[in-house]
C-alpha cells in the first residue's frame, strides 16, 4: 500500500517556463519532495504504528513503510510492493477485512505471555509449544497453552485463542501521518529550493 504526493500541474508549468535555471529547480523540488517522504514515513512509524495500534506485525510494518520517488516529482509513502510485509501493507489504510484459516477449522492467535513487548510471537504454532493441551475457557473459548507446573493444580499458561474467523480493521496509519506531515514537506521542498544560488522559495 502506497499513498503517491505529487506537485501539481501548475507548478510543473511554472518549472518548465523558467531558463537555464530550470533543471536546477526542478532537481531541488523533487529532492525536496523525497526528503519531506521521508519525514512522513518517519511520522507514520513513530506515531501511528505503535504496538497498541497494531498489536502482531506493526513492528514487521514499521521497519519496512519508507518513501521513493514514483514518477516525475512524485513520491510514493508506504510498504513498496515487493517488501517482506506487502501482503498486510493493508493495514495502514481503513480496509476491513474478515480473516479464515487457509487450512484447518481455527485460526491461532497467539495471546499472553507469547506475546513479546513488541507483539511478536514466541511460538509461532501450537505445535512449537512441549507439553502443550487444548483447553476451553470458563467463557467457552478454545485455548491452547500449558500448564506452569508438574502437577494437575498447576496454574494453566494460555498461549493461543483459537477463532474460526476474525475481522480486522485497518489502523489509518498511513493516510493520518502523511496528513500529519503536510507542512514538514512543503517545508523541505522550501529548504532545496532555497540552496539555488540567486533563488528564493516563496
Amino acid at each position: 500500500m502506497k499513498l503517491a504526493f505529487e506537485l501539481g500541474p501548475e507548478y510543473r508549468r511554472a518549472v518548465n517556463q523558467l531558463d537555464a535555471a530550470a533543471d536546477a529547480i526542478r532537481q531541488a523540488a523533487a529532492d525536496g519532495l523525497l526528503i519531506g517522504g521521508h519525514y512522513a514515513a518517519g511520522t507514520v512509524k513513530a506515531d501511528h504504528l505503535s504496538g497498541q495500534a497494531l498489536k502482531r506485525r506493526s513492528g514487521q510494518l514499521a521497519a519496512n513503510v519508507t518513501a521513493w520517488p514514483d514518477g516525475d516529482l512524485t513520491v510514493a509513502i508506504g510498504v513498496p510492493d515487493g517488501s517482506p510485509v506487502a501482503a498486510y501493507a493493508w493495514l495502514l489504510g481503513d480496509e476491513t477485512k474478515t480473516i479464515t484459516p487457509k487450512k484447518g477449522k481455527y485460526l491461532t492467535i497467539p495471546i499472553g505471555e507469547n506475546l513479546t513487548p513488541t507483539g511478536q510471537a514466541k511460538y509461532s504454532s501450537p505445535r512449537d509449544v512441549p507439553d502443550g493441551f487444548f483447553f476451553r475457557s470458563k467463557s467457552g473459548s478454545l485455548l491452547f497453552g500449558y500448564r506452569a507446573g508438574k502437577t494437575d493444580r498447576a496454574r494453566v499458561r494460555p498461549l493461543f485463542v483459537l477463532k474460526p474467523s476474525v475481522t480486522v480493521i485497518g489502523s489509518g496509519a498511513l493516510i493520518d501521518g502523511v496528513m500529519d506531515s503536510i507542512d514538514d514537506i512543503g517545508q523541505a521542498i522550501e529548504d532545496e529550493l532555497n540552496q539555488i544560488e540567486g533563488f528564493t522559495a516563496s
